[in-house]
């Protein structure tokens, strides 16, 4: 099959997806909800919060303090890379590792926001400077990448339980395989670069050290 006819396919492919994308995206804001409920009703103590981000961002905010914007932005677009490639790997489990994942990154968002929330600063803040710029792109992917490999367990799923004919998944793998290369990939890679020539310099500006792990 020819490239254009393969290009083709990808917006059909997310049509049949449309509820997958549903069920991903009320997932990961079911996280960011339940970590920000759950900060604000019971603050952690932040040292924990931020041993968590540490552990998280911190290897790869030592490496980027001493490279230039390319290579601050293709180490980003590794990291989301490797992260959207689990997701998508991770189905083979019958979707519950990329469910599990979609949820945790989601309360992690929720508990930072929560943090934020109680230094101080607005949420709304937050988000406008310290999410959306890149997350406009990185989420997005992020949950296609998660719908991908949900989609891909519950087919194998079906499979196993005869439910799925062996052409049919071979149409899925090949689907979820197309998508990750047309969308997932080029969403992460837009992402990475705003992240690392906005977001960054926005945060500094409005918030300051608030962010620390940033």
């Amino acid at each position: 099959m020819r490239a254009p006819a393969l290009l083709a396919r990808v917006p059909r492919v997310l049509r049949a997806c449309r509820r997958y994308i549903f069920f991903t995206s009320i997932l990961f804001i079911t996280g960011v909800v339940f970590g920000y409920l759950a900060f604000r009703r019971h603050p952690v103590d932040s040292s924990w919060l931020f041993f968590l981000l540490d552990r998280k961002f911190g290897p790869m905010s030592e490496a980027m303090s001493s490279m230039n914007v390319t290579g601050m932005a293709g180490l980003v677009f590794w990291n989301n890379l490797k992260a959207a490639a689990l997701l998508v790997a991770g189905g083979v489990a019958f979707g519950v590792l990329p469910m599990v994942m979609v949820f945790l990154n989601g309360l992690l968002v929720g508990l930072v926001s929560g943090d934020v929330a109680r230094q101080g600063f607005g949420l709304f803040p937050f988000i406008l400077v310290g999410v959306l710029p890149h997350g406009m792109f990185e989420i997005p992917g992020y949950i296609i990448g998660g719908t991908l490999g949900i989609r891909l367990g519950f087919n194998i799923l079906g499979y196993e339980r005869g439910r799925q004919h062996g052409r049919g998944m071979r149409a899925v793998i090949l689907d979820t395989l197309l998508v990750l290369a047309a969308v997932v990939v080029p969403l992460l890679m837009v992402g990475s670069l705003v992240e690392v020539m906005v977001t960054r310099h926005l945060v500094e500006w409005v918030m300051g050290n608030a962010l620390r792990w940033h």
